[in-house]
């Protein structure tokens, strides 16, 4: 049976110290025909939450910004939407100073859905060398919502980070059940128009 078609589905991180409108972390899904989605309001220093519907991708369900300096705390509703096994989920920084990296029941909510060894690296690097060596770090983490806990194996999430003043462009496909059909799970593979 031949492979449904995918979409494509590009995670960036934002690394320049501003808050325009139309700029900002962004999640595009598709190719030639594809939806940009982003902040309605960026923010500089800041990390952008966003949840997605996996029975159609182009829809954005619920977003939120969390400011640098609240890095320590969840979205009061947030849970609603990660618990929901119809949503997609990324993450991306926008231009996020490394005294910002995540703390406490953020740093917890984010490793409950697959923040590792990437999330780890930041948290080294502010540890071991100072959260004033490097100005700006980025950060992208993207999965699958729904519940996790003992004895539920948790869907594969993906991260990158870096401590460079570039940004992250993580490259995915989503991919419809055999069928062709929704709903769509995230595939660690490229895809493009031909």
């Amino acid at each position: 049976m031949p492979t449904p078609p995918t979409l494509a589905y590009t995670i960036q991180s934002w690394s320049q110290n501003t808050s325009r409108p139309g700029e900002g972390p962004s999640v595009i899904v598709g190719g030639r025909d594809s939806i940009k989605m982003r902040p309605d309001k960026p923010q500089t220093d800041s990390y952008w939450i966003v949840c997605i519907s996996r029975n159609n991708p182009q829809q954005k369900v619920k977003d939120w910004i969390v400011p640098g300096q609240n890095s320590s705390t969840v979205p009061a509703d947030i849970d609603t939407y990660f618990n929901d096994p119809a949503n997609l989920f990324a993450v991306g920084t926008h231009y996020l100073n490394t005294h910002h990296v995540p703390q406490g029941p953020f740093y917890d909510f984010l490793t409950k859905y697959g923040a590792g060894r990437e999330l780890q690296k930041l948290e080294q690097l502010c540890t071991v060398l100072g959260s004033g060596t490097y100005g700006v770090v980025n950060y992208v983490l993207t999965g699958q919502c729904g519940p996790r806990g003992p004895g539920i194996p948790p869907p594969t999430s993906y991260e990158s980070s870096n401590y460079h003043a570039t940004a992250i462009v993580m490259m995915m496909s989503l991919m419809p059940m055999p069928d062709g059909k929704p709903p769509y799970s995230i595939s660690d593979s490229y895809t493009f128009d031909k």
